[in-house]
C-alpha cells in the first residue's frame, strides 16, 4: 500500500514491502509481478490502471497493515470497477486479526479471498485451488465466499522457516528504494516475540512464539539484496536482540562472509543490547549502524502499564554500549498513557535529550485492534477514535488522558518535537555516520528558536504553525 505514517513520509527514505517480495518468492508455475505503490504515491490510481492494462492479471493480490485497509478497500473496489472479473485478495496484519469484522461488514464486498496469517506458502496453495489443483476447503488460513458470504477455513499454523524461499526481488516492477541517498532493501532474520508488551498486536500474527531462520539462508538472503543493488539493509525483524547468542553468531558470520562492507538498522530491546558485553562491538563490526531501540518511556508507572518492566537501567546500559561503538541510536518513545499531563510528556524529551539520543521516534500511544491495551483502554472511557482505522499509525491522536484531551495530546506532541529538535542529529554517532546530513541540518534547517521568532515577528502563532503542519500531514494519504 502506499500509506505510510506522516513522520515517515518524506522524500529521504521509501522501504520496500518484502512480505510481497516472499510471497511471489514461493509462487510456482505462475507469472508473478509485485507492484509497490510505495513509490507511486503521487498516482496511485494512474498507476493501478496501467497495470491492469499491461499485465492483465487474474488475479491481485493486496497486504495491508491496520492504517492501511481503507486504501486496500479502495483499491479494490477500483479494481472491481475496471474489471469484475479480476480476483481480489486481501492479506496482512489487519485482516488476520479484523477478518470476521471485515466479513460481516460493507467492507467485505470487493474482495474475493482473505489470507489469514502468514501468506508466503498459503496465496501458492489459494492459487493452485483457483486453477482446480486443490482443495480450497483444504488451505488452512484461507477465507473464501460462497454465495456472497465468506467462508473461514481453520487458521494456519505457524509455518516452518526452513520451507520458505528467499524473496524474489527480481519480480519489483518499480525501482527507487532508498534511505539518504543509499540504495534500501529488507531482510528478514526471524518472526514474533515472546514480551509481554500490551501495546503490541505481533502476537495475534505469530503467537507468543520466535522462530530464526537459519544463518545461511539470511547470509543468502543478504546477498541476494546486494545483488539487486542494496547498500543498506534493514533488518524487519521484530525484536533483533531477543536471542543474543544468536545475533553475535550472525554478526560473526556477516564478517567472515564479507557482508559487513554495507550498513544495517535493526529493532531490538534495551533489555537484549544490555544483556552483553560483546555484542554492541560485534554488531559495529558486522556493519549495523543505527538500532531502534524500544526506551518506549521514563515513567515506571508507565512502562508497568505497557508490561515494558523496569528496563531504565538497562536503557542506559544499552545506549552507552551502543554509543561507544558510534551506532546511532532511534529511541521508541510512547506518549499518551492513562495518567499523563503535560510535565510528563516534557519529561521523556529530556530524558532522551540526556541520554544523546541520536534521533527520537515519538510516537502516540496507539489502541491497535485486538491487543490487551484496547481492551483497558476503552474500559476506562480514554479511546477517543475507536473506529477509524486510518488514523492508527502512531501519529495521530486517537486516544485521551485522564488529564488530557485527544487534541491536547496530539499538540503537544508536536510542540515537544519541535522544541527538542535541535538537539537530535547531532551527535557524535550521527555526525560519524551521516555527516553530510549533520552539516545540512546545522546551516539549512531552522530549529525551533527560529520557529518561534516567526510568531513574535507576527506572522504565524504556535497554534496557527501547529494546524498547518496537521494539515499537510491529513493530506499526505489522501490517493483515491
Amino acid at each position: 500500500m502506499p500509506d505510510t505514517a506522516p513522520h515517515f513520509s518524506g522524500k529521504r527514505w521509501k522501504a520496500p514491502n518484502i512480505s510481497i517480495a516472499s510471497i511471489s518468492g514461493n509462487i510456482k508455475n505462475h507469472n508473478v509481478y509485485v507492484a509497490d505503490l510505495v513509490l507511486k504515491r503521487q498516482n496511485v490510481k494512474g498507476t493501478i490502471l496501467k497495470l491492469l492494462k499491461k499485465y492483465k492479471p487474474e488475479i491481485v493480490g493486496l497486504s495491508a497493515m491496520t492504517f492501511q485497509f481503507d486504501t486496500s478497500w479502495k483499491i479494490a473496489q477500483l479494481i472491481k470497477k475496471i474489471n469484475k472479473d479480476i480476483k481480489t485478495v486481501l492479506g496482512g496484519y489487519h485482516v488476520t486479526l479484523m477478518y470476521d469484522e471485515i466479513s460481516n461488514n460493507g467492507y467485505s464486498e470487493p474482495f474475493d479471498f482473505l489470507v489469514r496469517g502468514e501468506g508466503d506458502l498459503s496465496f501458492n496453495e489459494l492459487l493452485e485451488a483457483y486453477e482446480g489443483k486443490r482443495d480450497i476447503n483444504n488451505i488452512p488460513g484461507i477465507s473464501f465466499k460462497v454465495n456472497g458470504k465468506f467462508i473461514h477455513n481453520p487458521p494456519r499454523p505457524l509455518e516452518d522457516l526452513n520451507k520458505i524461499n528467499l524473496p524474489d526481488r527480481s519480480k519489483r516492477i518499480f525501482k527507487g528504494y532508498h534511505y539518504y541517498g543509499f540504495k534500501l532493501d529488507i531482510v528478514e532474520s526471524s518472526r514474533g516475540c515472546t514480551m509481554p508488551c500490551n501495546f503490541c498486536s505481533i502476537d495475534k500474527m505469530y503467537g507468543k512464539n520466535f522462530r530464526m531462520y537459519n544463518i545461511d539462508r539470511v547470509l543468502k538472503d543478504i546477498d541476494d539484496a546486494k545483488k539487486h543493488g542494496a547498500d543498506f539493509i534493514i533488518f524487519t525483524d521484530d525484536n533483533f536482540s531477543l536471542n543474543v547468542k544468536r545475533f553475535e553468531d550472525l554478526c560473526d558470520a556477516m564478517v567472515d562472509s564479507g557482508h559487513n562492507d554495507i550498513k544495517y538498522i535493526i529493532q531490538a530491546s534495551s533489555t537484549g543490547i544490555a544483556s552483553s558485553n560483546t555484542l554492541a562491538e560485534k554488531m559495529a563490526r558486522a556493519g549495523f549502524r543505527i538500532v531502534f531501540l524500544g526506551i518506549e518511556n521514563v515513567s515506571k508507572e508507565n512502562l508497568k502499564n505497557l508490561r515494558k518492566g523496569n528496563i531504565i537501567e538497562k536503557t542506559k546500559i544499552a545506549v552507552k554500549r551502543l554509543h561507544e561503538q558510534e551506532i546511532m541510536i532511534v529511541g521508541g518513545m510512547i506518549i499518551g498513557h492513562p495518567n499523563d499531563k503535560e510535565e510528563n510528556i516534557a519529561q521523556n524529551y529530556e530524558f532522551f535529550v540526556k541520554l544523546d539520543i541520536d534521533f527520537f521516534a515519538d510516537q502516540i500511544l496507539t489502541p491497535y485492534p485486538k491487543t490487551p491495551l484496547r481492551e483497558e483502554m476503552i474500559k476506562s472511557d480514554l479511546v477517543t477514535n475507536k473506529d477509524n482505522f486510518s488514523r492508527y499509525n502512531c501519529f495521530w491522536s486517537n486516544i485521551r488522558t485522564n488529564y488530557l484531551s485527544a487534541d491536547e495530546l496530539q499538540f503537544l506532541r508536536w510542540k515537544y518535537n519541535k522544541k527538542y529538535a535541535v538537539y537530535i542529529c547531532t551527535t557524535k554517532a550521527f555526525i560519524k555516520n551521516y555527516p553530510a546530513a549533520y552539516y545540512y541540518r546545522i546551516y539549512f534547517r531552522r530549529p525551533y528558536f527560529k520557529l518561534k521568532n516567526k510568531f513574535f515577528n507576527g506572522k504565524l502563532t504556535e497554534r496557527e504553525l501547529y494546524e498547518k503542519d496537521m494539515k499537510k500531514a491529513e493530506e499526505m494519504n489522501i490517493f483515491l
